[in-house]
């Protein structure tokens, strides 16, 4: 074979080596490539409807409740906006009326699919079987990162972080200083430990209360009988009598009044007792402990032992007679 024929050969199995590799290349994407997590089985599919994904990729999890229930396997454009047709377990039930929203963690991560189902619990529509739709009124698409960009530009450069930090001095300026701060801390703490104290006297009021509610329950008829049609005749009675009454006392007020002038001194007098006899009152603790010690000190040892203690006897010039008196009591014999 020739040279001629050698580099020809060559030429087609490169030529055909490169088309195989490019189909290849042109049929291999991320999602054909294994994963390493755990796999979720897809025991049936349901199709929820979307106006838009943006770029929500085949094989992105399906998540209820915090946990993988499914993935993503396509997505297709349809008259609405976008289906999206997705595999779930049948170790997982979900309520016919569930809501779905594209969402992601952070800004930037991972794009998946949540599944909301009614906080009430599935309605008379049961679950979602093989097949079934999820429309369009339930879905909530995901927002273009330009826009949650724009919004996050507006934030930072509407003056919204530098008006919280005003409102923040102004509380700081407002507030008073920190030991103020601090005394009325304690002065909150040590009420909040009394009413902590008396939660039986609070549990006591509430039992009395609905007692009490409970009790006008009970004589309900008796009530609505006092304040019913038949009792107009008794409260006209009362009003008559109690008017009557209150008309007759008026007039005698004013001469009360005029005639009771004397009381004024009495009453003087009695206010100036009462003041007295409070501080009296009040020292009551202090006067009653003297008069316990002179009892137990002075009066009763003396009742139990009666003695006297001659200490000096002086006469008409001063002089001190206690010698004198000694030896007159040792010569009769009362003394040694």
């Amino acid at each position: 074979m020739t040279r001629r024929h050698l580099t020809t050969v060559f030429a087609l199995v490169l030529a055909v080596t490169i088309m195989a590799a490019a189909t290849g290349c042109s049929s291999l994407s991320p999602n054909k490539l294994p994963s390493v997590r755990a796999g979720v089985s897809t025991d049936y599919h349901v199709t929820l409807q979307f106006a838009s994904v943006l770029n929500l990729p085949a094989g992105a999890d399906v998540m209820m409740n915090g946990i993988r229930i499914g993935t993503v396997e396509s997505t297709s454009e349809s008259a609405n906006g976008v289906d999206v047709k997705i595999g779930l377990s049948d170790s997982t039930r979900v309520p016919a009326d569930t809501k779905a929203i594209i969402r992601q963690n952070t800004l930037l991560g991972d794009t998946y699919l949540a599944l909301t189902p009614p906080a009430a619990g599935p309605d008379n529509s049961g679950y979602l079987q093989d097949g079934g739709v999820v429309p369009l009124a339930r879905t909530t698409s995901p927002p273009t990162l330009e826009d949650t960009i724009a919004v996050l530009a507006y934030f930072v450069n509407g003056g919204s972080i530098q008006k919280a930090q005003d409102t923040m001095a102004t509380l700081n300026k407002t507030m008073p200083s920190i030991p103020d701060v601090r005394r009325m801390s304690t002065t909150v703490a040590k009420d909040l430990d009394n009413l902590a104290g008396q939660t039986d006297e609070l549990d006591r009021l509430i039992d009395g209360m609905n007692q009490t509610s409970l009790m006008f329950g009970r004589v309900a008829p008796q009530i609505a009988g006092v304040f019913g049609p038949e009792a107009a005749h008794y409260w006209d009675r009362v009003a008559t009598s109690v008017v009557a009454h209150i008309s007759t006392l008026l007039p005698s007020v004013g001469s009360i009044f005029i005639g009771g002038v004397w009381l004024i001194p009495m009453l003087r007098s009695v206010a100036a007792t009462t003041m007295a006899g409070r501080g009296m009152w009040d020292e009551a603790p202090d006067a009653g402990a003297e008069l316990t010690e002179f009892l137990q000190s002075t009066l009763l040892p003396f009742a139990q032992n009666p003695s006297v203690n001659v200490t000096s006897v002086s006469g008409g010039d001063g002089g001190q007679l206690i010698g004198d008196a000694k030896n007159l009591l040792r010569m009769l014999g009362a003394i040694r």
